[in-house]
């Protein structure tokens, strides 16, 4: 999971939404009006938008690793049909991610979400990351573990298949060997391009996690702060994206 910022839409597409949401007073409404929606070329505006917000590599929000192509409600239909039409529940995210997730929603006794919303929240602030493997876990916070993190995993246990993680790995082997490139290098400020590349086009958001994280603890990263400053400030503002 990586953080997102979705952009405002244009008025067409907000005028759009909200003149669907005042035609639901039902679950069912919602359902069917959301479905009437989605094959209308009227969503082309909202899909476009969330397509921009997911990056070049269209990889879905949740796992990071496909290819994303269906709009999830973040708080399901049905659980709260008023929201079926609002922007700020819409996702970009892959077919499988969607099925998983489906109307399951975890909430607390009072009613609060949850499961990560990677557009509110800096996912890194609830999980932790095994470099050696590229598992995520919650993170362990007093006498349990972080609860939302737990139950995003719970829901979302795709983000820990195999074919993820090794994705993950695979980033993270880039990121290494760019870093070892700046330390060893006689031009640091040269090779450092080929770091901000990587933070630019890391989809599994891993640059927050080295830049503010545990991950700026690791060897290369920690040597990197300590000998290149400047260039520690540089990759730390290009990962600010992702917090």
């Amino acid at each position: 999971m990586r953080r997102i910022h979705k952009g405002q839409l244009s008025l067409v597409d907000r005028v759009e939404l909200f003149r669907r949401s005042r035609l639901v007073s039902t679950r069912s409404e919602a359902d069917s009006e959301w479905k009437r929606f989605r094959r209308s070329h009227k969503s082309g505006g909202v899909v476009d938008a969330l397509r921009i917000a997911a990056g070049v590599r269209q990889r879905c929000v949740y796992c990071c690793d496909s290819r994303s192509a269906d709009v999830d409600h973040f708080v399901p239909i049905a659980n709260n049909y008023k929201l079926a039409f609002s922007w700020g529940n819409l996702l970009w995210v892959c077919p499988e991610c969607n099925r998983r997730k489906n109307a399951r929603f975890p909430v607390s006794a009072f009613g609060e979400a949850l499961l990560l919303n990677p557009e509110r929240v800096d996912p890194w602030n609830h999980f932790i990351l095994d470099s050696a493997n590229g598992m995520i876990s919650p993170r362990y916070v007093g006498p349990g573990f972080d609860i939302f993190g737990e139950k995003t995993l719970e829901v979302l246990e795709c983000i820990n298949y195999e074919a993820v993680t090794e994705g993950r790995r695979r980033v993270l082997r880039r990121y290494y060997d760019a870093v070892d490139a700046v330390l060893s290098g006689t031009s640091p400020t040269f090779a450092m391009i080929k770091v901000v590349r990587e933070a630019k086009e890391d989809d599994f958001g891993l640059s927050s996690w080295f830049a503010a994280h545990e991950g700026a603890d690791e060897k290369q990263f920690k040597e990197l702060k300590i000998r290149f400053p400047r260039q520690w400030r540089t990759f730390q503002r290009i990962s600010a994206r992702w917090a």
